[in-house]
């Protein structure tokens, strides 16, 4: 942050109890710009809620403490607002996915080739730290806090059935994927199955309350294919530690909905199965 090109910044940084010396490092830096916030075991939903409640900015990002950002980050969000008269409107940036010394460049909105914003969050990952959304907006919604998994798409999808949304063309967020993120230690310090359950119920949530508003953006079986997909996603992952738990998963996963699109996560599971058998 220290480095953008954009200056007339303000960074809260919310701290949930961390060992990893987040107040010692904060403090090194004497920036007025620099808001620090201890509140002990706060789930991410609420630590995110929290930084909304102090932010006096009229758009907000998000960004996670283990990724990066280039330093046209906020310039580009700047940018584009200045030459449009300040719109509340949702812009986004694109983001790699760097996995040690790999990057790969995803996939950006395209409205030629995408159905609708709403859609394209559904289906594609589109976390909240490649958004610039207007304040205002998030008075209204928030992060979900019942739920440790899939907040970001369950709000995302429902700003983006009230609000203008922009993609920009750029790629100024770095995405870092290592065994110690939230994400990759699920399967070993967790219960696979209940992980998955709990992605599942972000799932049946949202539906539930916005069924009927998502209809008019999404194909009629979105939530089958999510819950599908996500149910293989976490059976290929708890092979190794526990064959008989991802046999369960895996038939959860078939149960959902048999799809073409996740012919490569069938491939997977079934020759990492046959892997460890032996």
């Amino acid at each position: 942050m220290i480095d953008q090109k954009f200056t007339d910044w303000e960074l809260i940084i919310v701290d949930d109890g961390s060992t990893d010396l987040t107040r010692e490092v904060v403090q090194e830096f004497k920036d007025d710009r620099i808001k620090y916030i201890f509140q002990e075991h706060l789930e991410r939903s609420s630590a995110r809620n929290h930084g909304i409640d102090v932010a006096n900015g009229r758009y907000v990002c998000f960004i996670d403490d283990d990724d990066l950002i280039t330093t046209d980050y906020l310039n580009d969000f700047y940018q584009h607002y200045e030459s449009r008269d300040f719109p509340e409107t949702i812009l986004r940036t694109g983001f790699v996915r760097k996995i040690k010394e790999k990057s790969i460049t995803t996939t950006n909105y395209d409205q030629k080739k995408h159905k609708n914003p709403v859609n394209y969050a559904a289906y594609h990952m589109c976390g909240v730290w490649s958004l610039s959304i207007p304040s205002r907006f998030l008075e209204v919604d928030r992060f979900p806090v019942d739920f440790p998994h899939w907040q970001d798409t369950h709000l995302i999808l429902r700003l983006l059935m009230k609000h203008p949304f922009v993609q920009l063309s750029n790629y100024n967020y770095i995405y870092q994927i290592h065994e110690e993120m939230g994400s990759k230690k699920a399967t070993l310090d967790f219960d696979p199955l209940e992980r998955a359950e709990l992605n599942v119920a972000a799932f049946d949530d949202l539906f539930s309350a916005e069924g009927k508003n998502l209809a008019k953006y999404l194909k009629k079986n979105t939530l089958s294919f999510l819950k599908a997909e996500k149910y293989i996603q976490y059976a290929v992952a708890s092979i190794a530690p526990n064959r008989t738990q991802s046999r369960l998963i895996f038939q959860k996963s078939i149960n959902s909905g048999i799809y073409v699109s996740l012919y490569k996560n069938y491939i997977l599971y079934i020759v990492n199965y046959i892997k460890y058998i032996k």
